[in-house]
Order: structure tokens, then sequence, then C-alpha cells
């Protein structure tokens, strides 16, 4: 299969091969004309891939880039891995590599040749002729960054914006990527230059000005490009500042401090502003400022056993009362005034999971058993620390050859928890005798809390004529999908049967060609059944009868060759 690349466009191409690379091409299988995969991103997304005498003769993909005709990311990503499984991707590795290497030492080896005076002439054409040339060089030798030049440097920036926007300025999805790739490429060779020249000022000046273009446009960013651009500036920001002198930090203090809450970018991206005042300045005025904040917060906690969270766009959710402990040890409190904090706040569950830890790490078993089992009371109201705390004490219990008591932690976990996969269950059929497993089996499958591993449960137990049964009553049919390999091969005329009836169900409203396209892959997959292919066509032409007006869902049937 020759030429596929040459239906994309560069960057879209080098965007699918880091997929590629990246491992987000999964669920990937060869179908009867092709191939068929998800790539995961952002969201995941679902591709086609249909061949026809080694050519590609069409190409389907869920996402919104390619819902326009476009060739996407997402498919060249796939037809990459198609490439993969025949065996090509030796090829593919060393012909990418070996013509980067071939032109960069190309380019090189005639430079070289080039006159050092006719080099500086075409330098300097060079640079007259593109302004990113002329700021490059400006930025790296130009003795000092005056005024002016950073005036450029934010023309720079706000070309950018004009070059990838419309013209009210919004950045649609087919620019964003492109757009936040351009200005991560700003940061990381004009702003890295300005601190490697040590102009930590300008530095800072000119990622407060992109982190404010980036703050305040008015984007599609479907692929989160805004959150990279924010996350570089967070970093460049960090590394202005442990590097700068005491003078320049205080006023990179100041302009955070001046800068909370005034609307310098939209809400959330005051998120990063915040939280480097919080957690990068580590003066003492600082951080004494901090334990005033948090102690506020906590304080409205105190009905619960939950002292709340901060959440950080840098390091995710941060426990209060964890945090202002780790406070009091950078301004030097007393470990006896640390004990006597967290005696205090003892209701609080993660100062009672730090006695948990420090009792298992000092081999006081039974100790931190009872704070376990006493966090299970405090607790009563969280069900995700019901879970955590009886996982461990099934753990402990286990270990330590507790057989009643593990048992009975164990039914309290699966009837009492929701169950994600069946390791727990699996340990629980383990100790029970066959009539035993047989009565707990049937509690798990009649929980509600138990619903989402039901049908792994099934599974597991070579219950299948129930799962089908089950499968006729899900609103959904995704789960039919997750479990069509295994129930086709057995009762291959009812599970054709579903896939007919969710047809003619879903096609009795309109709907968009995203969903008509989804209903021709089940059209296809039926035909892979018994009278599959007859019963498809009658589907097919019953609904080219009733519904003749929906142009979009005529043209799918057209394109899926019914």
């Amino acid at each position: 299969m020759k030429g596929w690349k040459n239906l994309f466009r560069e960057h879209i191409l080098e965007r699918g091969r880091n997929y590629y690379y990246d491992g987000a091409v999964t669920e990937f299988q060869k179908t009867k004309n092709g191939y068929r995969a998800i790539v995961e991103g952002t969201e995941d997304y679902e591709v086609e891939i249909e061949i026809e005498e080694g050519n590609i003769c069409d190409m389907y993909c869920s996402c919104p880039y390619a819902e326009d005709g476009n060739y996407c990311k997402h498919m060249a990503a796939v037809l990459y891995k198609m490439e993969e499984t025949e065996g090509e991707e030796n090829e593919i590795e060393e012909t990418w590599m070996e013509r980067r290497i071939r032109a960069s030492k190309e380019l090189e080896e005639t430079i070289e040749k080039i006159p050092e005076e006719e080099l500086r002439i075409l330098l300097k054409e060079l640079a007259e002729q593109n302004d990113e040339i002329y700021n490059m060089i400006l930025t790296r030798y130009a003795v000092r960054i005056d005024e002016k030049q950073m005036n450029r440097l934010k023309q720079e920036v706000d070309n950018i914006v004009y070059q990838y926007g419309d013209r009210s300025g919004f950045i649609d999805y087919r620019n964003a990527w492109d757009f936040t790739s351009a200005l991560q490429d700003f940061l990381n060779e004009n702003v890295e230059t300005l601190i490697e020249r040590n102009c930590y000022l300008q530095a800072f000046e000119m990622t407060n000005y992109v982190f404010k273009t980036i703050g305040n446009i008015d984007i599609d960013d479907s692929d989160g490009g805004t959150s990279y651009v924010a996350d570089i500036c967070y970093e460049k920001w960090k590394k202005i500042l442990e590097n700068c002198n005491d003078e320049e930090k205080n006023k990179l203090f100041s302009w955070f401090l001046s800068h909370q809450g005034c609307g310098y970018v939209i809400d959330y991206m005051e998120d990063y502003m915040e939280e480097f005042l919080m957690n990068e300045f580590q003066n003492r005025e600082m951080l004494e400022r901090k334990l005033k904040s948090l102690d506020e917060m906590i304080e409205k906690q105190k009905s619960s056993t939950d002292g709340g969270s901060t959440w950080s766009v840098h390091y995710g959710y941060q426990d209060n009362v964890l945090k202002r402990l780790e406070i009091m040890k950078k301004l030097n409190y007393s470990d006896e005034e640390i004990k006597e904090y967290r005696k205090k706040n003892r209701q609080f569950s993660a100062v009672r999971k730090l006695e948990i830890q420090e009792n298992l790490a000092c081999g006081n078993i039974n100790q931190a058993i009872e704070i376990l089992q006493e966090s299970k009371n405090l607790d009563i109201g969280y069900p995700g620390l019901i879970s955590e705390y009886s996982k461990q004490l099934i753990d402990l219990y286990e270990k330590h050859f507790d057989k009643k008591a593990y048992k009975k932690e164990l039914l309290f976990y699966i009837f009492e928890c929701p169950q994600n996969d069946l390791v727990y269950i699996n340990k629980l059929k383990a100790i029970c005798t066959d009539e035993e497993w047989r009565k707990y089996r049937e509690r798990i499958l009649e929980s509600n809390k138990n619903y989402y591993i039901q049908y792994p449960l099934m599974e597991a137990e070579g219950l299948y004529e129930r799962m089908l049964e089950n499968m006729k009553n899900e609103l959904f049919i995704y789960r039919l999908d997750e479990y069509e390999k295994v129930l086709k091969k057995i009762y291959p005329e009812q599970v054709r049967d579903i896939y007919i009836s969710y047809l003619y169900k879903e096609s009795e409203r309109s709907s968009d060609r995203k969903r008509y396209k989804e209903w021709m892959r089940y059209l296809k997959k039926i035909k892979g059944y018994p009278d599959g292919k007859e019963k498809a066509k009658e589907i097919a032409e019953k609904w080219r009868a009733m519904y003749y007006r929906r142009t979009a869902m005529m043209d799918e049937l057209r394109k899926a060759g019914f």
C-alpha cells in the first residue's frame, strides 16, 4: 500500500505518526474490507480504513475534523499501525530518519561552502524578509534587550494570533493545534534564549504576554493545546524564579500578588497564577499567608471528617490538612506543636491515614487495624474512603492469616462497596464451598452496586445464556459490542437479531451524519452473521423506502454499499 502519505498535509501526518509512536492506536483489528481501531487522545475516536486491491478506497473517523471530509491525524495513526502489522515498521522509521539526516547533512555541507562575507549578506537579507529570523538574531546577539526589541517580540506573538485566527480573532479547531504549537515554539525559542542570556525580567515579561494571549483567546480547544501552553508558561516562570536574584524575585512576587483575581486571564487560567504564588514562593511571609488561608478553609470543614482539598493545575488535588502540616515543617514548627495540631484535628481522615501509615511502617499491625476499623465508622459518609479502608483491612488479614476476619471483610467489601473488577470476588470464591459460592454469586449478580462487573462475572462463570438475556434489556448496544466475540460463537442468530432490533429502534428518530455512519457499521456487522447479507439488505431497503427525505442517511447508505 504505497503513496498513502500523499493524502495528508505534512503537519497532520506528523501528528498521526506521533500518535502511533505513543501507542494511542488501540483495539486494532482487521475487518473484511480493511481495518478498524480506536485512537486515544483528549477523546477516543473510532477509525475505519477500507482497502481494495491494495489501495485505500474509503476512510472514516468520528472526530470533528474528519466529519468535514478531511483526512485527519487519527486516520494517519491507524495507517502507520497497518504498516506495522504488515511488517513495514522498520521501513517507516528508517525512511523518515534517513530523509531528515540526509537533508540536515546536505544543508550543513552547503553552508560550509558559503564564504563568510556572503553568509553575512545572506543572513541579513533573510532577516529583513522574515520577522521571526530578525527577532531570533536580535534576541540572541543584541548587546542588550531594549523596549524596542521587546515590542518586536510581542508583535511576533500577535502575528501568530493573526495567522491562525479569523477576522474576529477566533481560532477554530482546524487551526487550534497549529496555533498553540506556534506559541509553544515561541516560548521554547525566544523566552528560553532570554533566560540563557540572564535577561530574567524580560523573559518574565514575554512569558506573561504569551500567557495573557492564551488566557484570553477565543478558541475551540478540542485538543487541549491551551493547557500545554499554560504548562510551559508555568515552567518558564519556575525556571526564571530559580535563577534570578532576590530583587528580581521580589518583583515577581509583587506581580503575582497584584494579579490575583484581577481578570488578567479567564477564570480557570487564573488557577495557574494562584498556584504559582502558593507553591513556588517559599519565603516566610508567603508561607504564613498560605497557613492562614488553609486554616480558613479547614475551619469551614469542621463539621465533616474531610478537611477539603485545594485544586492545583500543576499538582492535582492537595489535601488541605496535609498541606498545612507540610508548611508547619517549612516554618520550623516543633515536633510537639505538629503533634498537638494532629491530635486536635484527628477527626479529619488525612490525619488518621498518617497514623495508619506510621503504624504499618513500625510494624504495629494491630494498632493500624484498630484505626482502620475506627475510620470505617467515622468516615461513613464517604464511600471512597470506606472502600479504601476495607481493601487495606483485607490485605492485612490475608497477610496475617486471620481467616475469619479476612472472609468477613471480603463480604463487607463486595456487598457494601462498588466493584470495578473481579479481583476481590475471585478471592471470595477461592475460600468458599461450591454451595456457598453459588449463593454469593447470585447475590452479586442481583446487586445494583455490582452492575459494572456483572457481565465480566457471567463471562468468567460461563453464564452465557443469562448474559444474552440481559443484553436484550440493555439500553445501550456497547455491552453487546464488548461481548460479541464470545456470544456470536454460541448464539449467532440471537446476537444478530439484537443488532437488527437496535437498528430499527434507533432509526425511528432522525439523527446526524455521525450517527448514520455508526448505523452503517452495524449494518455491515450484521452481514457477517447467518443470513446476514439478506437481513442487512432488507433493512437498507426499508430505510430507503421510509427515510428517503434524510439525504445524509441516504448518502451514507450509498457509501456503505447498500
